[in-house]
């Protein structure tokens, strides 16, 4: 089975939905004022795979 993951950035303001379900929401200032690429990163899970797909970048209006 696939996760549905949706991470929505508003200025300082983060929030990461998985499932639907809201699972984190912060206020950063370094994020608000960052500029530049985004990645996917994990770490080292022992043995894990992990696989993306479906990926869309939107701007927020």
């Amino acid at each position: 089975d696939w996760n549905h993951m949706r991470i929505e950035a508003k200025g300082d303001d983060v929030t990461t939905i998985l499932n639907g379900k809201q699972m984190v929401h912060l206020k950063d200032e370094k994020i608000g004022q960052g500029k530049g690429f985004i990645a996917l990163q994990i770490h080292d899970g022992g043995g894990i795979k992990v696989r993306w797909k479906n990926i869309k970048v939107q701007e927020l209006k």
